[in-house]
């Protein structure tokens, strides 16, 4: 999960917070209104910054027992086209399946693979 992904969740909680606050304690309305509205202004910053795109979670911080994707053999590389060109998808752009080196479509989906 992307952290950008996680900071949404938690600009939802505090929308309906501010919603909350609003029509139970209508005398602290203006106060939530304002606070609200910083928090939103300041997540925004947090998340199209480069800190919002890192990942979050077991798997991202190398906590024991997360499995890590394995190295690539040395000269594994793979390149379609010249230099500079994209290298191809290993996942479905349409439900993030893992795609086989050789499929032309999705094995869960069955969309057609994206391949450079």
């Amino acid at each position: 999960m992307l952290a950008r992904t996680l900071l949404s969740l938690v600009n939802l909680g505090a929308l309906t917070a501010t919603l909350a606050v609003w029509f139970a304690f209508p005398q602290y309305s203006t106060y939530a209104l304002y606070a609200c509205f910083a928090w939103v202004v300041i997540a925004f910053a947090v998340m199209y910054s480069a800190w919002g795109n890192r990942p979050v979670g077991a798997s991202a911080h190398g906590v024991a027992g997360a499995t890590a994707p394995a190295p690539a053999p040395a000269g594994a590389v793979r390149s379609v086209g010249g230099a500079g060109a994209m290298p191809p998808l290993d996942f479905c752009i349409y439900c993030a399946a893992t795609l086989p080196a050789e499929a032309t479509r999705c094995p869960v989906c069955g969309h057609a693979a994206a391949r450079g």
